[in-house]
């Protein structure tokens, strides 16, 4: 909640946030693939290792920044940091209940550490506010490395599991055997490019709320209660997910899912009012439900020794679809917010049409 202060205090402009997050966004699309592939190499518990790590260290180099070159560093750590553990994460995961016997229960496990990572995030959000009224700012920055060198301690105690298939040789194949693996299965295909339409479009609901609900007249003292309400509300679909795969196939609820968010979409833009942040709850209900479903989904039918290439391919694929939505909402805003809204909904609907 008080980032963007922090950084303002130490002299980083407007301009250069922008610049900083352009140089995040393209480490995360180059590096995605390619640290994937590492992590089917490797073990994978090394790289969840490392990339903690990286972050700890991006929040150190910040503490100490006064200048765009220290940012710089830092935002390129955690960028990093954050690349690497994408796909070896979820991989290892996976790969540890199957060892267990217990592969089915993928769901439902991921769910509730989203879970947990949610109300982190909305605590920190609280309590980062309430501590800057009372402490200088760059307290909030001493708890946040206190709480990462203690998880960078913890990952030292992650176990790699026992039986993985790995390729021996690397070669540049496998940079494009996650998208291969994707593509060729036709199912699968359509079920992915319907879901990261929809996850890619949710992302402009929690990036552009807050002009949303402004230019529909509610009051700017709401707005933390809208917050902390928009990530508290993925709770119930994040648990549950597992649960509602056991009724139906997760194919069929990511399809109904979609639909919903692009009708959604369509109605908080064709019909603007306060009633439509209500709407957006509900997208965010079902934005937290799709991710573990689409995740299990993938995971129970991709090979070992491509799953964490397999994922990370998703991953760079989900940020080109939000490049893509990017251009797609400045067309529609050259008319007004609520157009480009609407425009998204129609977007992602044609994509269910076109994918069934």
């Amino acid at each position: 909640m008080i980032e963007r202060l922090f950084w303002e205090s130490r002299g980083i402009s407007i301009q250069e946030v922008v610049y900083l997050e352009m140089v995040y966004a393209l480490i995360i699309v180059l590096l995605e693939v390619p640290t994937g592939v590492w992590a089917d190499h490797t073990a994978r518990r090394r790289l969840v290792q490392i990339g903690v790590g990286l972050e700890w260290l991006s929040f150190v180099v910040i503490l100490y920044s006064f200048t765009f070159t220290g940012f710089f560093v830092a935002i390129s750590c955690s960028a990093v940091g954050s690349v690497i553990r994408s796909g070896a994460e979820n991989a290892l995961l996976y790969e540890s209940l199957q060892e267990s016997h217990d592969a089915s229960s993928f769901e439902r496990v991921l769910g509730r550490l989203n879970a947990i990572g949610i109300l982190s995030a909305v605590t920190a959000a609280l309590s980062g506010s309430m501590l800057a009224q009372y402490l200088p700012l760059d307290w909030n920055y001493k708890l946040s490395i206190g709480s990462l060198l203690i998880a960078t301690v913890c990952s030292q105690f992650l176990v790699e599991p026992t039986q993985r298939e790995m390729e021996e040789r690397l070669t540049w194949r496998h940079l494009f055997k996650g998208f291969q693996f994707v593509w060729s299965n036709k199912s699968l295909r359509h079920v992915t490019i319907s879901f990261l339409a929809a996850v890619s479009a949710f992302n402009f609901i929690d990036e552009f709320w807050q002009l949303y609900a402004r230019d529909v007249s509610v009051p700017i003292y709401w707005f933390g209660v809208i917050s902390s309400g928009l990530l508290l509300i993925q709770l119930p679909g994040q648990l549950f997910a597992g649960t509602i795969a056991r009724f139906a196939p997760s194919e069929r609820w990511l399809k109904r899912f979609g639909w919903m968010m692009g009708g959604g979409f369509l109605v908080i833009g064709l019909f603007p009012n306060p009633i439509g942040i209500g709407v957006m709850g509900l997208l965010a209900l079902l934005y937290g439900t799709m991710e573990p479903l689409y995740y299990g989904l993938l995971h129970h039918q991709v090979p070992s020794s491509i799953r964490a290439t397999t994922e990370s391919s998703v991953s760079m694929l989900w940020h080109l679809g939000i490049l893509l939505f990017g251009v797609v909402f400045i067309i529609g805003t050259t008319g007004s917010l609520f157009l480009a809204f609407s425009i998204i909904g129609v977007v992602v609907w044609i994509v269910h049409a076109t994918h069934p």
